[in-house]
């Protein structure tokens, strides 16, 4: 498995970083955004596609939570 390191908030553009606080703010884990950060213009790209389907829509946050942990024990993830 190919790991790549995640890039220090410093490093992230102007962009991301204020993306980063944002998504903090809201209760959600920067990984990925220090991760992908790499590829600011695809990464911005699929934040706008994944956000409305995590953080809106007609089942609520908190179901939709339960499930992805449900889903990650059924497959011993471990993140």
């Amino acid at each position: 498995m190919i790991r790549l390191p995640m890039l220090p908030r410093e490093a992230l553009d102007a962009g991301l970083a204020e993306m980063a606080e944002r998504w903090q703010a809201d209760g959600g884990d920067v990984n990925f955004i220090r991760t992908f950060g790499r590829l600011p213009e695809t990464l911005k790209r699929f934040v706008a596609f994944y956000s409305p389907l995590v953080r809106r829509g007609l089942v609520e946050h908190r179901t939709k939570e339960l499930v992805r942990l449900r889903l990650a024990q059924l497959n011993r993830c471990h993140y």
